[in-house]
């Protein structure tokens, strides 16, 4: 995740930018080096999101420094902890900003003490309220990206809010699942999306009928390739 001058990094490392880091560092764009920033994570990071001057951290961890944290995390970037704790029950894949809302995926059946199939909402002020908003997909999603009032979710789901959704769906905050329905024959892993189109990547070889190994572009509005 950028922001700014550095790129926040997460994953299983032990060392990067030529310095001991636990799965969290921040490293400066111009030299590749890690700076001071040291969350310390007990175990992988898999995903990251920045807002402002806060990083947010997903994974597998349940510390973050000496401080528990249950695989969700907030870390201001002068490197100390927020006072932000929803925890997961499983795994954080996949995390998207959007203003307050901080939208979570993964292999998680509840957040703090809510349940949330695999997807959530989450506040990001003190208190880690867990939205009302509630997709509950089948099985886990492994990568979310947010536009407008629109949240695409990716990952290895059959089925999103009672609606057939092979790996790929898209939910509008206020009206519900939208016709969006790009049908992978494979697991989504990674989404991203820029004017228009999202591309996604993963184990599929085809998606909307048409050929496409492993990466895809997919326009927003039909849903095709």
């Amino acid at each position: 995740a950028v922001n700014g001058t550095k790129v926040y990094a997460g994953g299983n490392f032990t060392t990067i930018g030529g310095q001991a880091r636990s799965r969290l560092a921040a490293i400066d764009i111009s030299t590749g080096l890690a700076t001071a920033w040291d969350p310390n994570a007990n175990n992988y990071v898999s995903a990251l999101a920045v807002g402002g001057s806060t990083v947010y951290a997903g994974g597998s961890f349940t510390q973050i420094g000496a401080t528990p944290r249950n695989r969700l995390a907030a870390i201001r970037t002068d490197g100390t902890l927020v006072n932000w704790e929803p925890g997961a029950n499983s795994d954080v894949y996949a995390l998207a900003l959007s203003g307050p809302t901080l939208y979570a995926g993964g292999y998680f059946t509840q957040i703090g003490a809510t349940p949330r199939s695999y997807v959530a909402a989450i506040d990001t002020d003190a208190s880690s309220e867990i939205l009302p908003w509630n997709p509950s997909a089948n099985s886990y999603v492994r990568a979310l990206a947010v536009s407008g009032s629109t949240v695409y979710a990716a990952g290895g789901f059959s089925a999103i809010g009672g609606q057939e959704r092979n790996r790929l769906a898209a939910v509008d905050l206020d009206a519900g699942f939208l016709a969006w329905n790009p049908n992978a024959n494979g697991t989504v892993n990674a989404l991203t999306m820029n004017a228009g189109t999202i591309y996604a990547g993963g184990a599929f070889t085809a998606i909307d009928g048409g050929t496409r190994n492993y990466l895809a572009a997919i326009d927003t509005d039909g849903g095709l390739l």
